[in-house]
């Protein structure tokens, strides 16, 4: 995280990181979860999905939990960094790209995709932001000046539909999920090992495409 969002002042960068500076940690706490999930899933399920919301995760805890708790916890955790993204896409511009070359690496392909996305995102970015809100779409969304009505209510229904068809799956599977569910708590030791090494490349890979 040492380079800095180009052609910003000083106090431009200081603005860029104090926003930046919730979904970057929000991404740090997904790793956390990652290592941590074959503990939580079956003992913690509601802190599971608030620290990494990811769908595998979210159909594993979506019968361990009530159903308030799965949505209103998947709902804000997941649209929560989102407005932020938004934000500095708006106030930045094209400079807000450094951020993803920051995060992930000039070489990501998330990175990628967001550069050969970024030429129509005008024409399909209502479709991604609803169907696919996460942080380079939100973070073109700022930079092509969605307003930010249209963009909260796409990113909101899009994030509602979204756990509804994760709940429902959850629940008609309920008997496979509760099966790799118990598999994952009954191996939690070497399925941790395997979570470390898993995030441990996903970092090596991230630190590779920022060289």
């Amino acid at each position: 995280m040492s380079d800095q969002p180009a052609l910003l002042t000083e106090a431009e960068q200081r603005r860029f990181w104090l926003l930046a500076a919730l979904p970057l940690s929000l991404a740090l706490l997904a790793y956390a979860g990652q290592i941590l999930s074959a503990t939580l899933a079956s003992r913690a399920p509601v802190a599971l999905i608030a620290m990494i919301p990811t769908d595998p995760f979210l159909i594993l805890t979506v019968n361990e939990m009530p159903a308030w708790a799965f949505f209103t916890v998947g709902f804000i955790r997941l649209t929560l960094p989102d407005p932020l993204l938004w934000k500095i896409g708006t106030e930045f511009g094209p400079a807000a790209k450094t951020y993803l070359d920051t995060e992930l690496g000039r070489k990501s392909r998330i990175t990628r995709f967001v550069s050969a996305l970024d030429r129509w995102f005008p024409r399909v970015g209502p479709f991604f932001v609803f169907a696919l809100p996460n942080y380079p779409v939100c973070l073109l969304a700022g930079i092509t000046k969605m307003r930010f009505v249209p963009f909260a209510l796409l990113n909101a229904a899009g994030t509602a539909t979204r756990l509804y068809v994760i709940w429902r799956l959850g629940k008609v599977f309920a008997g496979p999920v509760e099966r790799v569910l118990e598999f994952v708590t009954r191996y939690q030791l070497p399925f941790t090992v395997i979570m470390i090494g898993i995030v441990v490349m996903q970092m090596r890979s991230k630190k590779n495409g920022e060289d």
